[in-house]
């Protein structure tokens, strides 16, 4: 195997053992080519199935301009759906019970500067791959990253391209609006106790790519209780902004019931959270022009689903200096 030699003195930061990576652990793996190197990076195709964006449904792919926009600040109270068979036990105190369910958008939740740095985040592991379609997905708790129709690891990528790895202070906004939006749940919801569940991941959606696999249709309708699993509160940040810097792509909340459907337009640091059921069916236009980048961050309230050492593979600033130094000798 011809690896780059800077690449091969120095460690590769390796994923914890998670009680998720545990649970989800992949079906499958093999070696590939990546660029004009021949790295052995993992491929694990199975992660495919935990971090599809879009489970199969419904086209949506029409404009909602006639879709009113969700007011913002203000925390809507719904009546919670049936789980369906299956679901995890409710646990009290933070399993959101008849009509505890909700949604809400907060404008700025992310500062500019931290919206700054999660974007680089975002860029820097995307560059080193890609989806094949126009999706693209980025989890830096598992390491997956879509490359072509495929996952390969982020770190062992970085590691294997001669690039410095993430540092804690690279990752540290990340852990900042990830903790921010856990308190913003709990004090609204009134659940304690909530935990990261994976998948937790960047997207990032580009117009002129035609969608290749099924998995690249993102606009069909979901529910992220059926998608994930563990999914008991979801929130979306947004790293981009409509008609900025892409056209389409709003976020629909369908019609359910006897409550209307609603839009959310992506501005950058606005935040959308809302309970996971089956109350909140929804999809995302299809993106016309330009890229979109946002962040879902996912929380549950089993310890089972629990994400353990959320950003642990990120390493310490001296050691990333260190290797810094060394690729540039």
């Amino acid at each position: 195997m011809n690896v780059d030699a800077k690449a091969t003195r120095r460690k590769t930061p390796t994923a914890p053992a998670t009680k998720a990576t545990r649970r989800k652990a992949p079906a499958a793996c093999a070696t590939m080519a990546l660029g004009s190197r021949l790295a052995a990076l993992v491929v694990c195709t199975a992660l495919a199935a935990a971090l599809v964006l879009r489970q199969r449904g419904g086209n949506e792919s029409g404009a909602s301009s006639a879709v009113p926009e969700l007011q913002t600040g203000k925390f809507e109270r719904v009546r919670c759906a049936r789980q369906p068979s299956g679901s995890p036990p409710p646990v009290a105190g933070c399993t959101p019970r008849r009509e505890e369910c909700g949604r809400l958008f907060v404008e700025g939740f992310a500062s500019p500067e931290e919206v700054a740095a999660l974007r680089d985040i975002a860029e820097r592991g995307m560059a080193i791959g890609g989806g094949s379609g126009g999706p693209t997905i980025l989890d830096l708790q598992t390491g997956a990253l879509s490359f072509e129709d495929k996952f390969v690891d982020v770190w062992l990528a970085l590691n294997a391209t001669g690039r410095r790895p993430y540092s804690k202070s690279d990752v540290k906004a990340y852990a900042d609006v990830a903790s921010r939006a856990a308190a913003l749940l709990e004090r609204e919801f009134a659940a304690d106790g909530l935990q990261l569940t994976a998948p937790t991941f960047f997207s990032r959606i580009r117009a002129d790519r035609p969608p290749v696999i099924a998995n690249d249709e993102y606009w069909h309708s979901h529910v992220d209780t059926l998608q994930y699993g563990s999914f008991v509160f979801t929130t979306l940040l947004y790293l981009s902004d409509a008609e900025t810097d892409f056209e389409g792509g709003d976020f629909v909340f369908e019609e359910a019931g006897d409550r209307p459907a609603a839009r959310v337009a992506p501005r950058r640091g606005r935040l959308v959270a809302f309970s996971s059921g089956s109350e909140f069916p929804h999809h995302v236009e299809q993106v016309t022009q330009g890229v979109r980048l946002a962040l879902t961050i996912a929380f549950t309230c089993t310890a089972d689903a629990a994400i353990d050492g959320f950003l642990s593979r990120a390493v310490d600033d001296n050691e990333a200096t260190r290797i810094q130094a060394e690729i540039d000798s």
